[in-house]
């Protein structure tokens, strides 16, 4: 029997490490996309979808407004560079956590149990969001398409399934067991 729970116990341990894999993944994709953001972007944008008048126009408006282009470039840069290592800090802690579960560290179980009601609480909130997205009529566009709002809520749900399911596994009297005697 204690053989059956290490199964389900190394399942959830292997997912949640692979889970660290995966932020730590989005942080380096992240940092590559922040290193090749340009202050430039814009400007080549409005000179190349112009012509004529317009392009007159368009070269004085991204001239008078380059110092504020690169200082908004140079901010989005640093918030991106941020985001991206706090995603490669996270991932780094979620696996080092997955490796706590595997060797059945009983601090590795409280702080599973606990961010995966943090995570419950917090995909709820991500789905009043997505839900408010959506567009009010048929004639409205919504902030993002249908069918990506549909994609983050069937995400969003299963994770909130799938993070229900390690703390109704992992706070079993039998699973917390074998956190506390060893």
């Amino acid at each position: 029997m204690q053989q059956h729970r290490l199964k389900g116990l190394t399942i959830i341990s292997i997912a949640i490490f692979v889970g660290g894999i995966v932020f730590i993944a989005l942080g380096i994709g992240m940092f590559s996309k922040a290193a090749n953001f340009s202050e430039t972007v814009v400007q080549d944008y409005l000179n190349n979808k112009t012509s004529g008048v317009k392009s007159i126009i368009a070269k004085t408006v991204t001239d008078a407004l380059s110092p504020t282009i690169k200082t908004l470039t140079h901010v989005s840069k640093g918030i991106t560079t941020s985001m991206a290592a706090f995603l490669c800090l996270l991932g780094i802690g979620i696996c080092v956590l997955g490796i706590g579960l595997f060797k059945v560290k009983y601090l590795a179980w409280i702080i599973t149990v606990v961010l995966m009601f943090v995570a419950i609480v917090i995909d709820v909130i991500g789905l009043g969001f997505v839900g408010g997205s959506f567009p009010n009529s048929s004639n409205d566009k919504g902030i993002i398409s249908a069918d990506f709002a549909y994609l983050l809520i069937s995400i969003m749900i299963a994770h909130l399934l799938a993070n229900a399911f390690i703390i109704f596994y992992l706070t079993k009297k039998s699973t917390a067991s074998i956190f506390r005697t060893l």
